[in-house]
C-alpha cells in the first residue's frame, strides 16, 4: 500500500523550512495576485479535524492564536504522519511534522506547539 491510496494525501514531499517559506511568501503576496489570495482567504467555519475556531478557504485554513490574530496554513495527515503549521500576517512561520500514529490528544498538542511558536 502506498500513499496513492489516499488520493492527494501524501503526494507532496517537503520540509518544514520549505513550508515556512511557502506560507510566508504566499501571505506576503509574492506568489499570487491579490485578488486570488483574497479568494483563498475568504473562509467558512471549519470543524473536525481542524482546531476549535478554525475557518477554511480555498486551500487555506485560518486558525486563531492564543495571543490574538490567526495563522494561515494547511496541515495534513496520512496513516502514520501528521503536519501542522502556517504563517502569520507579520511573517512569523512554524510547521511541525510527526511520523507516528497519533491520538487526538497528540494532534491537539501539535496545535499547541504551533501556537506557542507563533505567539512567543
Amino acid at each position: 500500500m502506498g500513499p496513492f491510496l489516499g488520493l492527494g494525501c501524501g503526494q507532496m514531499v517537503s520540509t518544514n523550512s520549505d513550508l515556512n517559506r511557502f506560507f510566508t511568501a504566499l501571505l506576503a503576496g509574492r506568489l499570487l495576485p491579490k485578488a486570488q489570495l483574497d479568494q483563498m482567504r475568504t473562509t467558512v467555519p471549519a470543524s473536525y479535524p481542524f482546531p476549535s475556531g478554525a475557518r477554511y478557504g480555498l486551500g487555506l485554513v485560518s486558525t486563531p492564536l492564543s495571543c490574538g490574530g490567526v495563522h494561515w496554513g494547511h496541515g495534513g495527515s496520512m496513516t502514520g504522519y501528521e503536519t501542522r503549521g502556517g504563517a502569520t500576517e507579520n511573517g512569523r512561520a512554524a510547521n511541525v511534522a510527526v511520523t507516528m500514529q497519533l491520538s487526538q490528544a497528540t494532534k491537539k498538542r501539535m496545535d499547541g506547539v504551533v501556537d506557542t511558536a507563533l505567539c512567543r
